[in-house]
This record gives C-alpha cells, structure tokens and sequence, in this order.
C-alpha cells in the first residue's frame, strides 16, 4: 500500500441511490411524449395542434437523454483517494480535496446522523437501506466549495450535518479507510520531512 499513489476506486452509493431512483418515471415520461409525438405525426391525434409535435420530441429526447443519466451515471461516481488529496467523482462533477484541509476520518452510523423522522417523506424509502449501515466521515477544515453547489453536484446527504465534512457510503468503508489513511499519514510524513525552504537573505539579495 504504500508504493501505491492512490487507492482502489470506490462506488459512491448514496449518489447512486439519490439519482438512479428518478430512472424509472423519466423512462415513462420519454415513452410518453414520444409516443404522443408518433400519434400527432401520423394524425390520430387530432386533439393536439401540430404545432406541439416538436415540443413532444423536444421532451421525449430530454427525458430519455436524464433516464440514460440516472440509469447508468451513477456507475461513474466513486471516491479515490490520491497521494495528495481525495477525489470524488460523478459523471458531471469532480472535487479534489487536498490533504490540508483535511482534519480527520471517522465511522459514522448514516441512521444516527440523518434519523428517518429529520427527512422529508420522499427520501424516507429510497435511504432505508442505508440507516444502518457505516459510512466514512471526512472532517475538514472548511468547506472546499460553497455548499448549494455540494448539494447540488452530490447530495445533502452526503455532507455532514454535525461539523464541516463529507459523509461517504461506500461498499467497504473500512478497506477505503485504511487506504485513505495511509495514502494521508505518508503525505504528511512527506510535508515534515521536506527540508524548509531558505528564502533569499540580505547577502544573496546583495551578491546579485
């Protein structure tokens, strides 16, 4: 582990969970425009104009183009951790955390940080599951990005709601753990070791 610059990649459930359930209505509400799109080009829907023909494949494609996202883009979310900061990754966003502003790791019970009754009843059933499982905190000095846009590109699950930092659910959060951990000891075993830098003194300023 430590010859290694980075560790294995691990799936960001939580994402996968938040985005992939929307999969299913988006498939039906392609269907559904383009299946009125088909009727109004052929003319048996005659209580539509024409002139929404456009729009009913304007809608179909869009909603056919988020199914293919929620269906397969969660596959592409994951966190890495690196030899010098931890990456989280999803199809559209990616966030580097340098290992300076990273404080601490710690196991935390998703159940007791986010208890079913402080959610709102559309997230209840969908983060089930997930009550009871660990997930890895990563405790930071500040926040690396404002957090609407952490909401918005990830979820507001996965950030804590106790202290600054990120709430991972991931497949083996202990095995991620001890990755992260090393990769994070050997970088800052490197930062004390490094020799200070000198400067520029009054006599090097005057030798040249």
């Amino acid at each position: 582990m430590s010859k290694k610059q980075r560790s294995d990649r691990y799936r960001l459930l939580l994402y996968r969970e938040v985005v992939g359930r929307h999969a299913r209505k988006a498939l039906l509400l392609a269907c559904l425009f383009l299946g009125l799109w088909i009727l109004v080009d052929r003319g048996y829907a005659h209580w539509l104009e024409r002139d929404t023909q456009r729009w009913l494949f304007a809608g179909g494609l869009v909603a056919f183009a988020y199914w293919l996202f929620a269906r397969f883009g969660p596959g592409l979310a994951y966190a890495q951790a690196h030899h010098d900061h931890l990456r989280l990754q999803t199809p559209i966003f990616r966030l580097n955390i340098s290992y300076r502003r990273i404080i601490n790791t710690r196991p935390i019970v998703f159940g007791r940080l986010y208890p079913p009754e402080s959610m709102p009843r559309r997230d209840r059933r969908p983060l089930k599951p997930f009550l009871g499982a660990t997930a890895l905190g990563i405790d930071l000095r500040g926040w690396p990005l404002p957090t609407w846009l952490l909401r918005l590109f990830l979820s507001r699950y996965m950030l804590a709601n106790d202290q600054i930092g990120f709430v991972l659910l991931v497949d083996d959060w202990m095995r991620f753990s001890t990755q992260l951990t090393s990769l994070l000891g050997t970088w800052r075993s490197s930062r004390q070791q490094r020799p200070p830098d000198p400067g520029y003194g009054a006599s090097g300023l005057l030798s040249d």
